[in-house]
C-alpha cells in the first residue's frame, strides 16, 4: 500500500472483520487522509456508498482523482520546478494517477531538502537521478490501490462544518448515514506533517479553521447525534467503547460505535525466550580483573530480563544491536542500542535506547558498572565491528522532572533539558568511550562509585 497513514494494522484488521455492518449504508467519513477506511469498505463492505472529506492537499489529490475531478497544481518550490509536468495530470484524464505517485515521492525526496548530513546530501541527488525509476515503481503501486478504493463524492470543507447535518452531502431519500472519522488529536498535526509539501507546491486551498480542543469536542458531538463509528486515542467513558487497543509506547486508540460491532481489545504481548544462563547475585561479590563481555542476544532473550527487572509502568521499546553485560558468565544487565536512531545525533555517535541491571541493593551501583562498561574501549570494538562505522560517542535519554539523573551523573555528560513545563520531561546524556578496557573497569568503578 504506497499511502501513508497513522490508523494501526489491528484496529484496522478489527474493523475489516466487522466492515458488513456498514454495507449498504451511506458513510460520511471525515478527515480521510489516506483513505484507510475507504481502501477497507470498498473491499469488504461494497455495497455501501462512500463520501469522503479532507483538507490537506495530500489528500484533496487523491480523492480528486477518484472522483475523476481536475485540479490545478503548481511548483513553487525553485529546486522542485523541474516536477511540474508530474503534477499536469498526464493527457488531462482527470482520474491520472500521475499527481498521486509525484506527491507521494515528494513527499519522501523532501526529507532530505535541508541536506544537512552526508546521508542527506547522497539522499536528495538519489531521488534526483533515479526519479523516473521511483516514480514508474510508485505510479504501479498507487494504480493498483486506486483500483480497490471507490468513493462517491469528496468534498474538502473544515471537518466541523462537515459533519453538521445541514451540510452533510447526503442522497435523496437516504438517512443521515453513518458518520466515520479519525480526527487529528492534537492542534496543527496535519499542517505539520505536511507543512513543507503545501509550501512546494501552490493550489486552491479550502478554507478551515484549526481544530483546537473546544472545536474538536464540538465536531465530535456532532459526529454523534446519529449513526457513528470514531476512533479516538482518549477515553470516553459517555460513549459506547467496541474496541481497545493498548500498544508499549504509544498512547491507547478506541474505537467508539452505537452500531452493534462485537467488542475487542487487542494488547501487544512481550515474545520473550529464558536463555537459562546464571545471573549475578544482588550481594555477589565482583573480583577485580573479572571477565567482562558483551553477549549479543536477539530481542526476545533481551525482553526476557526486561519482563523480571523493568518496572511495569516502563513502555519498553524495540532496538538493536543488543547485548547482555556478563560478569564472569553471569547475566549483570542489558544494553539496547538504536544504530539507525530517528534521534539524530552527531557523526559517530550511536543511541542508547535502554539500559537496565538486575535488581540489587543500591548501594551496590550496579547501573554505574553498566554504564562504565558500555563506553569502554572493548564496547567500542563490538559495535564499531557490528556496524562497520567509526564511533566516538553515546547519546541517550532519562526521562525524569529532576535536574540531574543520578544513575548517569558523573559517567555521562548532560548536554539539554527539556523545555520548562514539558509534559514528558527528559534529560539528554551523551558519553565518551574512553581508554578504559574490560580488565580495568571493575576496579575503577570500585574506587569512583563503590562505598567502603
Amino acid at each position: 500500500m504506497p499511502f501513508i497513514g497513522s490508523i494501526n494494522a489491528k484496529l484496522r484488521q478489527f474493523f475489516a472483520t466487522h466492515a458488513k455492518l456498514l454495507d449498504g449504508r451511506d458513510c460520511y467519513i471525515g478527515c480521510s487522509g489516506n483513505f484507510s477506511i475507504e481502501q477497507i469498505l470498498t473491499r469488504h463492505a461494497p455495497n455501501a456508498r462512500l463520501y469522503s472529506n479532507d483538507v490537506s492537499l495530500y489528500s484533496c489529490v487523491l480523492g480528486n482523482a477518484l472522483v475523476g475531478r481536475l485540479m490545478k497544481l503548481q511548483v513553487v518550490n525553485e529546486e522542485l520546478r523541474w516536477l511540474q509536468p508530474y503534477l499536469d495530470n498526464a493527457l488531462n484524464l482527470a482520474t491520472s494517477p500521475f499527481p498521486v505517485a509525484a506527491l507521494l515521492l515528494m513527499m519522501e525526496m523532501l526529507k532530505y531538502e535541508k541536506k544537512n548530513s552526508v546521508y542527506a546530501v547522497r539522499m536528495w541527488e538519489y531521488y534526483q537521478a533515479h526519479w523516473n525509476e521511483l516514480f514508474a515503481k510508485t505510479l504501479s503501486k498507487v494504480l493498483k490501490a486506486m483500483e480497490h478504493i471507490k468513493i462517491a463524492e469528496y468534498t474538502a470543507i473544515d471537518v466541523y462544518d462537515y459533519f453538521d447535518t445541514s451540510l452533510t452531502p447526503r442522497l435523496p431519500g437516504e438517512g443521515q448515514g453513518v458518520r466515520v472519522g479519525f480526527l487529528p488529536t492534537y492542534e496543527g498535526g496535519y499542517e505539520r506533517l505536511f507543512k513543507r509539501l503545501e509550501e512546494s507546491i501552490a493550489w486552491d486551498k479550502p478554507k478551515y479553521e484549526m481544530l483546537t480542543t473546544e472545536r474538536r469536542e464540538e465536531t465530535v458531538r456532532r459526529m454523534t447525534r446519529g449513526d457513528y463509528v470514531l476512533y479516538d486515542d482518549k477515553e470516553r467513558p459517555e460513549l459506547p467503547c467496541v474496541a481497545r487497543m493498548d500498544l508499549f509506547g504509544k498512547k491507547s486508540v478506541f474505537i467508539y460505535s452505537n452500531l452493534p460491532f462485537p467488542k475487542g481489545i487487542i494488547r501487544r504481548r512481550l515474545r520473550e525466550t529464558d536463555p537459562k544462563l546464571p545471573i549475578l547475585a544482588p550481594d555477589e561479590n565482583i573480583p577485580d580483573g573479572a571477565d567482562i563481555r558483551l553477549r549479543e542476544v536477539p530481542q526476545d532473550i533481551i525482553d526476557h530480563y526486561r519482563a523480571m527487572w523493568l518496572a511495569k509502568s516502563i513502555e519498553p521499546g524495540s532496538g538493536g544491536p543488543c547485548y547482555l553485560a556478563m560478569v564472569d558468565g553471569k547475566v549483570l544487565g542489558c544494553l539496547i542500542f538504536q544504530a539507525y536512531s530517528k534521534k539524530k545525533g552527531e557523526v559517530g555517535s550511536i543511541y542508547l535506547l535502554s539500559d537496565f541491571v538486575r535488581p540489587a541493593p543500591k548501594e551496590r551501583r550496579l547501573a554505574k558498572l553498566l554504564l562504565m562498561v558500555s563506553l569502554c574501549a572493548d564496547t567500542r570494538r563490538v559495535l564499531e565491528e557490528k556496524l562497520l562505522s567509526r564511533l566516538t560517542c553515546i547519546l541517550t535519554t532519562a526521562f525524569t522532572p529532576a535536574k540531574q539523573s543520578m544513575k548517569y551523573r558523573g559517567i555521562y555528560k548532560l548536554v539539554k533539558r527539556s523545555p520548562e513545563g514539558a509534559e514528558k520531561p527528559f534529560l539528554n546524556y551523551q558519553g565518551e568511550f574512553s581508554d578504559m578496557t574490560f580488565k580495568e573497569v571493575v576496579s575503577i568503578w570500585k574506587k569512583k562509585h563503590c562505598k567502603p
